[in-house]
């Protein structure tokens, strides 16, 4: 996690100034500028007119290493300065694979080249480092930005695309393939970059769904700010359907070295050479910048030729270029002293970069300090100084991945890689925290989270559970909302992949590891990736005789996947199986869950008066035993029954009209009523649940539900109330499972309202969702609101169709195709028969 730097202060050129107001000449005109000549608060105004104020500065979520001798790179230079000055690219992406020198470039050139004048706000982030995912970079940068830094992180996504929109910010975003889901895990420091070449192009999606939303809002019009991006891999999201880059965002492959910028690096850095040797000599490489950095690191620590070129003039030379970089790697970690060769591969256990002080502590010797010059001399360290890291750093250590790679695969032996990492190990027991109960962040976790990866390191993989389960696990789902960063731990513990269970040696404990991770994948959008998990655990459970954990976790299956998938045959088979189960074993409250989860399935699928049965019968035994909160699901439960019956009976579209029409019939309006009812009830239970303990999701459902009810009932003040409370809510607790549906009623309020390009935004937003998580009933009603937009003539603008027509038609086909899940009887009822309606009617 990156510590908190004290911004510095910006000198704007004052062209008018009055009573201490000045307005910068390079300010778009909605901003000014407070102070005394110096850029210190500026105000901005958001999208809806709201006036907000946010500080300037520079500020430094991390440092890179020291680059003394930092040569050439004139045409990138250029190309970088024109992107800055343009008015079309908001996005950069600048690409290339590991040792090409996409950091060293962007870092000198954003200290070196940009004009703070121009650019008062500016912030370089790195996910390089440990703890700097996604939502550190949000909550850090806002902050620092002095915009409110809210409870949930989809909320400041949109405050920090509202402030980028309203002046100009340089953001930089060093290492950006650490959030795809190619590297999204605890060992990304250690991937080859030989693992990317034949990738799934779903590995370029990035593993959270609000990464994704932060890059395509820059690609929205009005965006005044600029990103530059560094990744070994271009995110998915930046395409269209047909391959092309999103208007506003642009590609730059980074290229190896010049010619020339060779001979001038080896040139600064003292080798003895003619130019035709250097030339001779880089070329074998393809001008590699890595590569070069470790001949002139060998040149200069060669004992025969000290400085000369000589030194690497007779290095074997492999007909393949990947090869002879591998090879001048190779020697570059040769030719270092035993020890030094072990300090290094010691220091690639990090995850990270690294203090002096903990270095100096964990590997004590007196030899150190002249170690550890040796080693940057060579290329193969870093070294960040403290007047680089800030106020209160001190000395830190890094590594360029490809060199912590091959150093911590280059142990003498297995035995000596977890010996250091149980004596890394060691030292975070000592200064981790007795309990969690001060964690507030995930920057308190930190040092846990640093013991639990030494401990996998170390082979003691149980260990590393029990720290897991005891100190990462409760606080990191329940409290942070943290779910990539659990399965990134997690997945730690899969060292035969994700097909097979973990190898921990208990079994229970590898059953709740496959059910943490399915839950993990569950809640962050990417439920196909739970299925299989949750059947290995639940074959774990069967095994061991667990009935009790058996149905559980077939309810888990059935209640968190399965009815999101489309799968409802299964889950509702599933779901008997469970009630069997539990009735075999005589455990009524169990069963309570079952009977109300499998009434929600039936609800979907038109089963009215089963549904209604299954849901009655788990309330009645819930209410014996005085569960309060499960009592809240079932009526809220029961209100979504009401809600599809009452769209089964009236929802018509009225073409041509600028409003979704409801049927007036007395059945409709009646199920409206009790739908607004039920889910009131549930709103009245989860008030006196969260007496004893809060559980926002059952508020998130029942005011989702309320607000859908009384919009389809025409009362829009009280169903933009209630969905408004949801969709905040929602994003609070990162659950994207629920996230589509509301945003879906919030477009359905907005059409009513008459406002159809929120309406579009906000229909747009949850298609997105249902696509990048597969949730087909969601994604179902999404796709007939959209065919009803369109005919209505307001549909999305779109290339791909000549025709309002074509589009409801391409829309409800798509309808038909996701509400058919397993076929009838196992369908998506109501949606499934209106899209059928629909298609008749084109």
């Amino acid at each position: 996690m990156a510590k908190k730097q004290k911004p510095e202060e910006t000198n704007v050129p004052q062209s008018v100034s009055a009573g201490g107001v000045a307005v910068g000449g390079n300010v778009e005109k909605s901003v000014i500028i407070t102070g005394d000549g110096n850029a210190v608060t500026v105000n901005y105004y958001t999208s809806d007119g709201e006036k907000r104020e946010m500080r300037t500065g520079w500020f430094y979520g991390h440092r890179y290493g020291d680059l003394e001798n930092f040569t050439g790179r004139t045409d990138e230079f250029n190309m970088l300065n024109e992107w800055l000055g343009n008015d079309k690219d908001n996005l950069l992406v600048l690409r290339a694979l590991g040792g090409f020198g996409k950091s060293a470039l962007t870092w000198q050139w954003f200290n070196n080249r940009v004009d703070k004048t121009k650019w008062p706000t500016a912030i370089w982030w790195s996910f390089y480092e440990k703890e700097s995912g996604f939502e550190s970079f949000l909550a850090e940068t806002l902050a620092h930005l002095g915009v409110e830094v809210k409870a949930s992180a989809r909320l400041q996504v949109n405050d920090l695309l509202e402030a980028m929109r309203g002046t100009n910010i340089l953001i930089v975003l060093d290492g950006f393939e650490r959030l795809l889901r190619q590297y999204g895990r605890m060992d990304a420091a250690l991937r080859s970059d030989d693992e990317d070449a034949a990738i799934d192009p779903s590995q370029r999606d990035c593993s959270s769904p609000l990464t994704e939303t932060f890059l395509r809002g820059l690609s929205g019009a009005g965006m005044k700010s600029k990103v530059l991006m560094t990744t070994r891999l271009c995110p998915r999201v930046l395409e269209s359907a047909d391959g092309k880059l999103l208007k506003g965002c642009r590609e730059a492959p980074l290229a190896a070295f010049l010619p020339e910028d060779a001979v001038t690096y080896f040139h600064n850095e003292g080798i003895k050479a003619t130019r035709a040797e250097i030339i001779e000599v880089c070329s074998k490489y393809d001008y590699h910048p890595l590569s070069l950095s470790l001949l002139v690191g060998l040149i200069n620590e060669d004992h025969e030729h000290r400085g000369d070129i000589e030194a690497v003039k007779n290095l074997e030379i492999f007909e393949d270029v990947k090869a002879r970089r591998h090879h001048v790697l190779e020697r570059a970690y040769g030719s270092l002293a035993p020890e030094r060769r072990d300090l290094l591969s010691k220091i690639s256990c990090f995850r990270g970069s690294m203090e002096y002080a903990v270095l100096k502590k964990v590997f004590p010797s007196p030899d150190l300090d002249k170690a550890l010059l040796d080693l940057r001399k060579r290329g193969l360290l870093q070294y960040v100084s403290p007047l680089l890291a800030g106020e209160g750093a001190g000395v830190r250590y890094d590594m360029h991945p490809i060199v912590r790679h091959y150093a911590y695969d280059h142990f003498t032996d297995e035995k000596r890689r977890k010996e250091a990492h149980v004596q890394l190990a060691m030292h975070f027991v000592a200064v981790m925290p007795v309990t969690n109960t001060k964690v507030k962040t995930l920057e308190d976790l930190a040092p846990v989270i640093e013991l639990y990866h030494h401990m996998v390191g170390a082979g003691n993989l149980d260990e590393a559970w029990k720290i897991f389960r005891d100190r990462i696990w409760t606080t990191l789902y329940y409290q942070l909302g943290g779910y990539q960063l659990q399965i990134e731990l997690l997945r730690a513990l899969f060292l035969d992949g994700e097909e097979k269970p973990s190898r921990l040696k208990r079994e229970y404990a590898q059953a709740h590891s496959l059910n943490e991770l399915a839950n993990a994948y569950s809640m962050s959008g990417q439920p196909h990736r739970a299925v299989r998990l949750f059947e290995m655990q639940n074959e774990i459970r069967e095994k061991l005789g667990q009935k009790k954990e058996v149905a559980i976790g077939l309810g888990n299956i059935a209640s968190m996947v399965q009815i999101y998938i489309g799968a409802l045959s299964a889950a509702e088979h599933t779901q008997h199986k469970a009630i069997g189960l539990c009735q075999e074993i005589q455990n009524d409250v169990q069963e309570g869950l079952h009977h109300y989860e499998l009434g929600r399935v039936l609800s979907y699928t038109g089963k009215w008066n089963d549904a209604e049965r299954e849901l009655i019968t788990g309330l009645k035994i819930k209410e014996k035993v005085f569960h309060i909160q499960a009592q809240s699901i079932i009526w809220s439960y029961r209100a979504l029954r009401f809600l599809l019956m009452a769209r089964e009976l009236g929802t018509q579209f009225s073409m041509g009209s600028s409003q979704l029409t409801v049927g007036t019939n007395q059945s409709q309006i009646e199920n409206l009523k009790s739908s607004i009812e039920c889910a009131q009830r549930a709103l009245e239970l989860a008030d006196e649940q969260a007496k004893i303990y809060p559980v926002p999701r059952d508020y998130v459902r029942a005011y989702w539900l309320l607000g859908a009810a009384y919009c389809m009932n025409n009362e829009l003040t009280l169903a933009e109330e209630n969905l408004s409370k949801a969709l905040n809510l929602c994003r609070q607790i990162n659950s994207v499972m629920d996230e589509a549906d509301i945003l879906l009623d919030v477009a359905r309020l907005r059409y009513a309202q008459g406002d159809f390009k929120d309406a579009q935004e906000k229909a747009k937003e949850a298609l997105v969702i249902t696509e990048r998580s597969g949730y087909v009933l969601q994604g179902a009603d999404v796709n007939l609101f959209l065919a009803e937009m369109a005919l209505g003539g307001h549909g999305l603008q779109d290339t791909r169709y000549e025709s309002p027509k074509e589009a409801a038609r391409f829309h409800a086909e798509e309808a038909l195709r996701l509400a058919t899940c397993d076929g009838p009887p196992y369908y998506y009822k109501v949606a499934y028969e209106k899209a059928e309606r629909m298609l008749a009617g084109l």
